[in-house]
């Protein structure tokens, strides 16, 4: 927890960006939104002087393309979607201090002062380029505007800017038969003029800044997926990337010579961070305030994302701000999650596998879907939305232990005390060891808050809730209310300190209930106002009435659950899917004895394993075949974790020719059943060594 002395830590808090061409879904709220929430509501009960910045992401060509489509103007279509993404967090109390957007006149006056400053510093090139360009549709395509097969996996829907099947960075050209996205025809070569920004100049200086993060020098070590990827790009060498595209709808580039140009999406996006701090002070009317934020070496900077945006806020938007040489304020901290999907695949509105999130919280509380978001946080491997899981979080955390101790307290003391505040009395050995719990609580959760770990915060939090249900059982209040009063009466008074304390320290995950269990306790304010260093300080008053009770949550039945599930896969204009895995392939035409002979399939022991820098997918093994041992790499990294590999004894394909994969000689080929992200290695059981042939 915070000092007394450092109460005003100034913090500056934001989140990805989100992009203003849809509603967003849980994966988005669990990896960047939710995590920065709870943080900010902790720290704001610390007494920090903290902002939570964030805005939508409004440029870019598939803005055009969703628009013309909606027949809309990119400015209607933006303004729509922000609209709408702002009603979800609001729903969802996500508590920004200044959402904007980075279509706004701020924003491009700071997004063209960045470019000229950067450019005439020398760290801006002009170059002329060659470009995919589509006659049918009249414009240069943008990277994931263009489709076609990946020059390293091979998987056939790969898009210009990165593969979808082994997580590789790609350029347009990289890709074999391009097609154009939009109408699907064969694009052709043209030139064209562009600006890029030399990231090679600054490698020096980011490979000594990403060593002092990874040390945790000035700060806690920042998380080692996010330290390797940057690691990663550096090891293979930092590209100058290009910063300016052919489009009407954007940030002008302010060069007379470049007309028609405006900057890349991902250039003026993280600026937006900049420019909504400075579009809030300035409503308030303190227009400069905004650099004790962002030109403040005292001020922290966190920057929460999902792990799909690592390489521009722990690569490219820090070279932006320390090339400026305007004292800009730099990441202290960049708080990465993994994705979330949903129940075995990526969340896909257009396949119908989604949950539509203003639907849900009609029909669900919200604290219910923060608490299971939490619960399950993908903080560093990807996790899973299932709805039984969410039925049990609900049914058997929330409503069972957090509901029943608050409402099984409230209810006896309503019954059987008059619905008064019992005096404070003696505490007996069981009441001092609740008493030590409570006290306890508020710095366990601190701790797990202040380490950016949300779901451990979480399960301290309930670690209280759990405690006070077994104090009251083995207490048994029922039982001393008429032979030992008194007895009865130190039980519920430290049951009402137990729940004022969980409160409080609920209140930055689950603040509507947190609210509602403040106001049954007939408390005077708002527990958001609470210093955190009071959550476990009784404040009652002896013989104080209490408000009537309510119950905080129903059960969720298992019919309601079977109804959602049915849902899955039956988007707009679709019919349901009656089931959601993949439909088993058809056997491919018979081979004879001797063609299967030729195959050399062995037995493999797995001794190291680990990602390959640059993929979501890829992991590099080495694999003792008992002859010797070989390096192979698999597509297998949504599956498995590399130390859950090490040791495992596999199948695999001994005799296939050496292929080179993302820079990587491959010498082999493992067994596995499933496709897509559903695979299974074939484990070789007990008493078979390394070498052996597998017949």
């Amino acid at each position: 927890m915070v000092s007394d002395g450092a109460k005003r830590e100034k913090i500056l808090v934001t989140s990805a960006l989100p992009y203003a061409n849809g509603p967003i879904h849980f994966g988005h709220i669990s990896g960047a939104y939710l995590p920065a929430d709870i943080f900010v509501r902790y720290k704001k009960m610390c007494g920090a002087d903290i902002i939570y910045i964030c805005g939508t992401d409004d440029h870019g060509v598939a803005i055009t393309i969703s628009a013309e489509a909606a027949r809309r103007t990119p400015e209607e279509h933006v303004r729509i979607n922000h609209d709408l993404i702002k009603s979800i967090f609001d729903k969802f109390n996500i508590d920004f201090t200044n959402f904007s957007q980075t279509s706004r006149k701020v924003n491009h006056e700071i997004s063209q002062e960045f470019f000229t400053r950067l450019n005439d510093k020398g760290l801006i090139e002009k170059k002329e380029t060659e470009q995919f360009y589509c006659e049918k549709c009249k414009r240069f395509l943008a990277d994931r505007y263009i489709t076609g097969e990946c020059p390293h996996c091979g998987h056939k829907e790969a898009r210009g800017d990165e593969c979808g099947g082994c997580g590789a960075w790609l350029e347009p050209f990289d890709l074999k038969n391009p097609r154009c996205k939009v109408c699907g025809g064969g694009p052709e070569r043209r030139k064209t003029v562009h600006w890029y920004l030399k990231l090679g100049d600054r490698a020096e200086w980011l490979s000594n800044w990403i060593a002092e993060k990874e040390e945790g020098k000035d700060g806690m070590p920042w998380k080692k997926f996010i330290v390797a990827e940057v690691q990663g790009y550096l090891k293979r060498g930092l590209q100058s990337r290009a910063i300016t595209r052919d489009l009407d709808w954007g940030v002008r580039v302010p060069l007379a010579e470049a007309e028609g140009k405006v900057l890349y999406v991902w250039f003026d996006a993280p600026i937006g961070y900049i420019s909504s701090t400075k579009e809030y002070f300035a409503s308030l009317g303190d227009a400069g305030k905004w650099t004790d934020y962002w030109k403040n070496p005292q001020c922290k900077l966190y920057h929460f994302i999902g792990k799909d945006n690592i390489p521009f806020h722990a690569m490219i938007f820090p070279i932006m701000l320390d090339g400026m040489e305007q004292d800009y304020k730099l990441a202290d901290y960049v708080a990465a999650n993994a994705f979330l999907n949903l129940e075995g695949r990526q969340f896909s509105k257009s396949e119908g596998w989604y949950i539509d999130v203003l639907e849900f919280l009609e029909k669900y509380p919200v604290d219910s879907i923060r608490y299971y978001l939490c619960s399950d946080m993908p903080e560093n491997s990807d996790s899973e939305f299932r709805w039984d899981r969410y039925q049990t979080a609900h049914n058997s955390e929330l409503t069972n232990i957090y509901g029943n101790l608050v409402n099984r307290t409230l209810k006896f003391l309503e019954t059987k005390m008059g619905g008064k505040v019992p005096a404070a009395q003696t505490l007996g050995e069981l009441d001092l060891g609740l008493a030590q719990t409570i006290e306890e609580a508020p710095r366990r959760v601190a701790e797990r808050l202040d380490a950016f770990e949300f779901r451990n915060g979480l399960v301290a939090m309930m670690e209280l809730a759990r405690a006070g249900n077994k104090y009251f059982d083995s207490s048994e209040p029922w039982r001393k209310i008429t032979a030992e009063p008194a007895a009865a009466e130190t039980t519920l008074r430290l049951c009402l300190r137990l729940l004022k304390t969980l409160s409080v320290i609920s209140f930055p995950f689950i603040p509507e209930t947190a609210r509602r269990v403040w106001n049954m306790l007939g408390l005077e304010g708002d527990v958001a106002k609470v210093s955190w260093d009071d959550a476990a300080r009784d404040i009652f008053k002896d013989g104080a009435s209490l408000p009537v009770a309510e119950i905080l949550f129903s059960k969720i039945e298992n019919k309601q659950i079977a109804e959602e599930k049915k849902k899955l896969g039956g988007g707009k204009g679709q019919k349901p899917k009656k089931d959601a895995k993949p439909k088993i392939p058809a056997l491919k035409k018979p081979v004879t004895i001797d063609d299967f002979a030729n195959l050399d399939l062995r037995v493999g022991k797995v001794l190291e394993a680990e990602a390959v820098q640059g993929s979501m997918k890829m992991l590099k093994l080495s694999v003792d075949l008992g002859l010797e041992t070989r390096q192979i790499i698999a597509g297998i990294g949504k599956c498995y974790k590399p130390e859950e590999l090490v040791g495992k004894m596999i199948a695999v394909v001994a005799n296939l020719e050496p292929k080179t994969i993302m820079g990587h000689e491959s010498k082999g080929m493992l067994l596995a059943a499933g496709s897509g992200d559903e695979i299974a290695l074939l484990n070789v059981g007990e008493g078979v060594s390394p070498g052996e042939r597998i017949s």
